[in-house]
């Protein structure tokens, strides 16, 4: 307990980062020894006077750090050396586009904007240009839209806390798929919305389950990506898709739609807005398919709603600048946002067999144009440990339980990390850093301690 107190006496900076620096230091000066169980968050929280939320950030930047693994059911524990060392990482965990030569036509479409576009803000909602040109890139994804349904939002994430914000009100039960976009997961979670998991295959959720949990928690709303499904890369069945639509209309159930991987498709799919369009609430975004620094994604309303959405996504932050706003719109109307996307699904397809070949993974056609890959690991590892290992070897991955809708989801799932393939800058670099991992799959993880 001392090096905990002395830290938080003499370090520098937050109280977090104080024991974080604190623990690192004492492992170093072997105060604390590989192998040594931690405190649990709990128990050192009040011991030390302070809030379980500040030691919960020490113990995740200890984990970035490589300095202490944690082991799901059984606490924390100092790493190994091996799990220690720490190069240039290649940053696997954000999702982001690849660099197909986007950036020469962003330029190009930079220069020509004028400095009164930034003296002024973006009008209520989104010019007329703007959400028809929002209509025309929805098209991409196969959704026909009607311009004066569309709200120009600050970016997809901008859109979803609009469509959460006008679909539930705190205590509602939302249902999502067991494993989802965290971003989801922390606005229901910071705002008192309940979260249920719909319980899923390899094929996505299952209509028979979702029809079940709409009789027993009478949801307000479900929030589902059934195209690219973030993280597992699922794609929804058109079958599957018709029978949730089908449950959600005879529940009154608000479907949230996030389309954002839907331009990828080359034949996209009927989406739940085309089956249910007075109860689904339709996000697209260009973050994935031209450069998320836009921040300009559409917010596809049912009349119902769109009053209500409008003031709500005006009183989160008034849309995007009305300069990327306009650019978005140039780019849609000349036809580059379109040869963008198209490039951008050309390389995540390569990425994704590059990857399937070097992680000796199974080719599945309809997961091609997802940009994260989804990888199951030996049953010798877990989620965490093999994140650790993977940070040590340079190579930084997302743990399975960023993305976990419930505690205790599927165990055989929970084993699993997700790779953000487009996230790396070349090729190149992402064979080495597959290249990396593949090596530790082969591995066992490096044992902390013996028992004599």
């Amino acid at each position: 307990m001392t090096f905990w107190i002395r830290a938080l006496e003499t370090g520098a900076g937050p109280a977090y980062l104080r024991l974080a620096d604190g623990l690192h230091t004492a492992i170093k000066d072997g105060i604390v020894q590989v192998g040594d169980r931690l405190p649990p968050q709990r128990e050192l929280a009040y011991e030390l006077g302070i809030s379980t939320g500040t030691i919960t950030r020490a113990y995740d930047l200890a984990i970035r750090r490589g300095d202490i693994t944690a082991v799901t059911g059984k606490g924390s524990f100092v790493a190994s050396p091996v799990m220690r060392k720490n190069d240039a990482a290649v940053n696997l965990r954000i999702n982001l586009p690849a660099d197909v030569g986007q950036g020469v036509d962003l330029a190009a479409a930079l220069s020509q904007r004028s400095a009164a576009e930034f003296l002024s803000y973006i009008p209520f909602g989104g010019s007329e240009a703007d959400r028809r040109a929002g209509a025309a890139y929805m098209k991409l994804g196969g959704v026909s839209a009607c311009p004066d349904d569309l709200i120009v939002t600050a970016g997809g994430q901008h859109a979803l806390t609009t469509a959460l914000m006008v679909a539930t009100k705190p205590g509602d039960t939302i249902l999502c798929e067991p494993f989802t976009f965290a971003g989801f997961l922390d606005y229901a979670r910071l705002t008192d919305r309940q979260i249920v998991a719909i319980p899923a295959d390899r094929e996505g959720v299952r209509p028979a389950a979702f029809e079940e949990l709409c009789k027993k928690h009478k949801p307000a709303a479900a929030f589902l990506t059934p195209t690219a499904q973030n993280p597992t890369g699922a794609n929804l069945s058109e079958s599957r898709r018709k029978a949730i639509a089908k449950s959600a209309m005879k529940h009154g159930l608000i479907l949230i739609e996030d389309g954002i991987y839907d331009p990828l498709m080359p034949e996209p799919l009927p989406t739940f807005h085309e089956r249910a369009p007075e109860q689904t609430l339709y996000i697209a975004s260009l973050s994935k398919t031209v450069a998320p620094g836009l921040r300009v994604g559409y917010l596809l309303c049912p009349p119902a709603f769109r009053d209500a959405a409008n003031d709500m996504q005006h009183l989160l932050g008034m849309g995007p600048p009305q300069a990327m706003a306009n650019l978005a719109t140039t780019l849609i109307e000349s036809g580059r946002a379109d040869a963008m996307t198209k490039a951008q699904a050309k390389e995540i397809a390569a990425r994704q067999k590059q990857a399937r070949a070097i992680l000796s993974q199974p080719g599945r056609d309809e997961q091609t144009y997802a940009p994260h890959l989804w990888l199951p690991l030996p049953n010798t590892w877990t989620s965490d440990l093999f994140v650790a290992a993977a940070e040590a070897d340079g190579v930084l991955v997302s743990p399975s339980n960023h993305f976990a809708a419930e505690a205790g989801s599927n165990e055989a799932a929970a084993i699993h990390v997700r790779l953000a393939l487009s996230a790396a800058p070349d090729r190149k670099t992402l064979d080495d850093a597959l290249s990396k991992l593949a090596e530790l799959l082969e591995k066992a993880p490096a044992r902390a301690s013996r028992s004599v």
